[in-house]
């Protein structure tokens, strides 16, 4: 099979696994929090996103198909989602070990986002003014890596925190779905479709945070 075939491969799961994402995703958010429906399509907008962002990036880095922001979308997505997803674990954490492979995981996302900014800042000053978005999302990818390594070290808290970081990181990640949506189907104009999903998606996302919010303990004397 040449490398035509396995990119026209890739891109069709990469475009089925997101559709199936996208429609799990929208329930998931509608579905009352903590029910069966949402656990149900949670766990299928997980797996879709897997497929999704793994395809997506292997789609991306084919020889004569090179797309860096497949490869960026896939790339974050894949991050949001599984970390996301892992942090739901957090509220049994007991040692620093345990964190191990989402320690890895945000170094990684670290790396790529000073990756994503430098690149970004290049195509934003000699090509064209899409390299807004590497930055933005550079800059997001950069603060989820940096925040996830500091809410690592305290353990206690990180357990009491469990909950709204997997609310934010697989909000996070509903966004890159339908991100992709708008862009590929050329719904919006290009800029506009790449970043008001991320508007509107950081307005819900800190709705959710104020709700989950952990309240403190009055000290009465």
């Amino acid at each position: 099979m040449s490398l035509a075939h396995f990119f026209v491969v890739f891109i069709a799961i990469h475009a089925v696994s997101g559709m199936i994402s996208l429609v799990a995703g929208t329930i998931s958010v509608i579905a009352k929090k903590g029910g069966e429906i949402h656990k149900k399509s949670g766990k299928i907008f997980f797996y879709g996103m897997m497929l999704a962002g793994g395809s997506g990036i292997a789609a991306s880095v084919l020889p004569g198909h090179y797309n860096l922001f497949l490869f960026v979308v896939g790339l974050f997505s894949f991050y949001l989602v599984l970390s996301g997803y892992r942090a739901l674990n957090f509220t049994k954490v007991k040692t620093r070990a345990q964190l191990r492979p989402d320690i890895i995981l945000a170094w990684v996302m670290i790396i790529v986002a000073i990756l994503m900014i430098s690149f970004g800042s290049y195509v934003l000053i000699k090509i064209d003014t899409i390299g807004i978005v590497l930055l933005i999302f550079g800059a997001i990818a950069f603060l989820n890596g940096y925040n996830d390594l500091k809410a690592f070290k305290d353990l206690k808290t990180l357990r009491k925190k469990a909950i709204r970081l997997h609310i934010g990181k697989i909000s996070g990640g509903y966004i890159a779905a339908f991100t992709a949506f708008l862009v590929t189907n050329a719904v919006l104009p290009s800029l506009l479709g790449w970043l008001l999903p991320t508007v509107f998606g950081t307005v819900f996302i800190t709705y959710w945070l104020r709700k989950t919010r952990i309240k403190k303990k009055r000290v009465t004397s």
